[in-house]
């Protein structure tokens, strides 16, 4: 992996200078501000590997007294459509796969679910041009609605709690809608281009009286051309999540004990990345990245991917 950081570090520090190439938005970067022409549509595929083997209080990692191991296979489907020059619509349909294992007590608890997520509309609207100011930002508004089900996840706690039924973040949806405040910004510079974006997240309580907290999202993001076909890049993703609530039915000292639980805390990831255009155009691109856990301060003891591998696979309409 250091080899991979040299490299994209000299890429930038170099420069390759008058390659006439076009460079896509960062894997994880929301496109900062920049929008679709008129008329034009783009289809993003995105698909996200990670495991969660590794437990986490406060900015340390401490043992995995559970033995929790789980695997998350999220499949996601973008379809992106420029209603005018300056307002743009987007849908995002998700699949979740998600496996886990963990000891609870004297129980074994085995999780495997799969289905819709959450589906996410987004609109977005222009309020700086890049021609006319140099640099283009835009105004982000959607909503994420209860489409996942929410009908599974949901196992008996350990006897010490009584047989009380306790809510397992594993579901496919929240069981409520959530809103999105944002605001993107790109900036181009000959082959190379930065993109940054800021998200708010307002989650009312969902389903089984789960609350899964606010969350700000924060990412900057910089590619650059190597050639006309291959770009390469560098990211750092944040986020804060207040915390979480699972309900009545969790006491303060079984809370503790489990492994399940929503993000809640701070994180951030820096995540470096390849896209290849075959054919030097960006109708098509084709984009790998991993990213790297950098930092953490978790609100409570919780699971957390420590990498994540990301493929992302665009094509654009004519």
């Amino acid at each position: 992996m250091k080899k991979i950081t040299t490299i994209l570090s000299l890429g930038v520090i170099l420069g390759i200078t008058q390659l006439s190439a076009d460079v896509m938005p960062g894997i994880n970067s929301k496109g900062g501000g920049m929008l679709l022409p008129e008329g034009k549509m783009k289809i993003v595929y995105k698909y996200i590997n990670f495991d969660r083997n590794s437990m986490f209080d406060g900015s340390n990692e401490v043992p995995n007294k559970e033995q929790l191991d789980a695997t998350a296979n999220i499949n996601l489907l973008v379809l992106n459509y420029g209603v005018t020059n300056d307002f743009n619509i987007a849908l995002a349909v998700p699949h979740k796969s998600i496996e886990a294992t963990a000891k609870l007590g004297e129980n074994n608890v085995a999780i495997e679910n799969s289905g819709i997520g959450d589906i996410l509309l987004m609109g977005r609207y222009k309020l700086t041009d890049l021609k006319q100011d140099g640099y283009q930002t835009a105004l982000k508004i959607g909503v994420k609605l209860p489409t996942g089900s929410t009908d599974e996840g949901f196992k008996k706690a350990p006897p010490f709690a009584l047989n009380v039924n306790t809510p397992l973040p594993t579901q496919m949806g929240t069981g409520a809608a959530e809103y999105k405040l944002g605001i993107g910004i790109s900036k181009l510079f000959g082959n190379a281009r930065l993109d940054a974006n800021a998200m708010f997240t307002y989650r009312p309580e969902a389903e089984h009286d789960y609350d899964f907290g606010n969350e700000f999202s924060y990412n900057i993001g910089y590619i650059h051309a190597l050639s006309k076909k291959f770009n390469i890049g560098l990211e750092y993703n944040g986020k804060y999540n207040s915390k979480t609530d699972m309900g009545d039915d969790t006491n303060p000292m079984l809370r503790q004990m489990l492994p399940f639980k929503a993000f809640s805390g701070t994180v951030g990831y820096l995540t470096p990345q390849v896209q290849f255009l075959p054919f030097g155009k960006p109708k098509i691109h084709l984009d790998l990245g991993v990213s790297l856990l950098l930092h953490e301060n978790v609100k409570e003891y919780q699971p957390l991917e420590k990498k994540r591998f990301i493929v992302r696979f665009g094509y654009l309409f004519k």
